[in-house]
């Protein structure tokens, strides 16, 4: 059943036909983000736009410069101003009156077994929220068995034109992880993405695919709909489910899989497309380790620059060299290590607890091998991503966020797709104006200039953002409070020892007496 809250959720960010795209503009990711994080702080949901009274109401409100403060300080989305422009009465009320093109396109969709999701729903991934917070989808669309949008996950991406080298050595990855109870999530394309999907799927394991265009075809092809039936396979979409295939699309839908999975293995990759692109991202935003295969000798361009920095920004993390000779418990080492400590808390621990006891065994309960019966891949992964949802949303009360941005989202994307023959384009600078430094200290790689403590690490590097950002104008102490109100737990103390042991490991300098900081020359 669809609710109401939903129903209006997709009035407001999806098509419902293709003629629609000539005359209708839903709200793009940072329009929805922004709006339906206003709607909250101002005591609405988005089914309140269905009111014809608590309509006029919220307009009313909107033309308050007031009414916008708490949202305003919450979402730091670069224009943001251009933003709210964008979204006005007449706009959102000629999207709220197709409730006739709504029921012909569910009616259409739920044929084909099509079901979505809103970020409320208990099989939304967490992670999705967590990270990208008011960039995540607003809806998931997908056919299939949700539930494995639970499960433990590991992503596999690279070229459509793989050869069969490639071929093997992805199927000595899967199989591996497929022992020890992980399943594969990749994008379902031809080449890397599919065979990583079916050698999951042949051995009786589970396979997610992010699509990229047409999940209403996908959901009928042959290559998917046995294990479809059987349950083995989700195949989702944040986007329309007729949609046709864009670059920007492909390029977008990278991201889903990285956060969707416990590690993401590079099979193949050229020095630029989709793979490269999407790879690059990753490292620079610290989602998840970078596994790089290195099965090739010489290793094709790509797999060399992401593993030895060439063709990379200064400072980015590094992929991790594996082979397909490399133990199970080598490459889960790796994935372990990048766990943030701040996950690794008393929560977590009493999570491991309720798991069969196990917690005060000594064994890792996320990744004892022997945990991997269904019932507890399922619970364990859930546990994991939860604790670290909740680790970024501890500033964050939003009721609903949003979808893809086509604008500020792609990155200033001219043509991308998967590496191969008809690669065409660099992902250009991370849209590094449009980070925003929250409150949380998310889950990131430490950078090169390694400090002794791992938690320390991930502060200094969300600091030097913040500075990096303020053109390294000297920043209060106060200042920082403000961007991480995690101190006002841990104490005003606390803030200013780790400020003081940034200075004495001269990661940080003092301009004057006052209590002011900036980065070294």
């Amino acid at each position: 059943m669809i609710t109401e809250n939903t129903k209006a959720i997709l009035l407001l960010t999806s098509l419902f036909s293709s003629k629609e795209a000539k005359v209708c503009k839903p709200l793009s990711i940072n329009e929805y983000g922004y709006f339906a994080c206003w709607l909250h702080q101002n005591g609405y949901h988005p089914e309140s736009l269905l009111d014809a009274t608590r309509l006029t109401e919220i307009w009313m409100k909107w033309e308050l410069p007031l009414s916008h403060a708490k949202a305003k300080k919450m979402v730091n989305f670069s224009r943001l101003d251009d933003t709210i422009d964008a979204i006005y009465d007449g706009r959102i009320s000629a999207l709220l009156n197709r409730g006739a093109s709504l029921s012909l396109a569910l009616e259409k969709w739920q044929s084909a077994g099509i079901w979505i999701l809103d970020r409320s729903h208990s099989h939304y991934p967490k992670a999705f929220r967590g990270q990208l917070k008011h960039q995540s989808p607003a809806i998931l669309f997908g056919v299939g068995n949700s539930e494995l949008l639970l499960n433990r996950s590991i992503g596999f991406v690279g070229s459509r034109d793989c050869d069969s080298q490639d071929e093997q050595a992805t199927a000595n990855y899967v199989a591996k992880f497929s022992q020890h109870g992980y399943q594969v999530v990749s994008g379902g394309a031809k080449g890397v993405d599919s065979h990583a999907m079916e050698q999951s799927l042949k051995a009786d394991n589970n396979a997610i695919g992010v699509m990229s265009d047409s999940l209403f075809k996908n959901s009928a092809v042959g290559q998917w709909r046995q294990y479809l039936k059987s349950g083995q396979l989700v195949l989702i979409s944040p986007f329309y489910p007729e949609s046709r295939f864009t670059p920007a699309n492909a390029m977008a839908r990278n991201k889903y899989i990285y956060l969707l999975s416990q590690a993401t293995m590079v099979i193949t990759s050229a020095e630029k497309g989709g793979t490269w692109s999407g790879a690059k991202e990753n490292l620079y935003k610290g989602w998840v380790p970078l596994l790089v295969s290195a099965h090739k000798s010489p290793l094709q361009k790509g797999n060399h620059g992401l593993l030895s920095g060439e063709g990379l920004p200064k400072g980015y993390s590094l992929g991790h060299k594996v082979t397909p000779e490399a133990s199970f418990e080598s490459m889960i080492d790796i994935v372990k290590a990048f766990i943030n400590p701040l996950q690794v808390s008393t929560e977590v621990e009493s999570q491991q607890s309720q798991l069969g006891g196990i917690g005060g065994s000594g064994q890792d309960t996320l990744f004892s091998p022997d945990l991997f019966t269904e019932q507890n891949t399922q619970s364990t992964q859930k546990a994991r991503i939860e604790n670290q949802a909740e680790l970024s949303e501890t500033t964050l009360t939003i009721v609903e966020l949003t979808e893809s941005d086509e604008k500020e989202s792609e990155v200033q994307l001219s043509t991308a797709i998967d590496d191969g023959s008809q690669d065409a384009v660099e992902f250009s600078g991370l849209e590094q104006d449009t980070i925003s430094v929250n409150a949380s200290i998310e889950s990131e790689t430490p950078d090169s200039s390694n400090l002794t403590m791992p938690l320390l690490d991930y502060f200094y590097k969300q600091l030097k953002i913040l500075l990096t950002q303020n053109s390294n104008q000297p920043i209060t102490q106060s200042e920082i409070a403000e961007q991480y109100p995690e101190f006002s737990i841990m104490g005003k103390t606390s803030l200013a020892k780790w400020l003081a042991h940034l200075v004495s490991e001269q990661k940080l300098i003092r301009p004057g007496r006052a209590k002011s900081y900036q980065l070294p020359d």
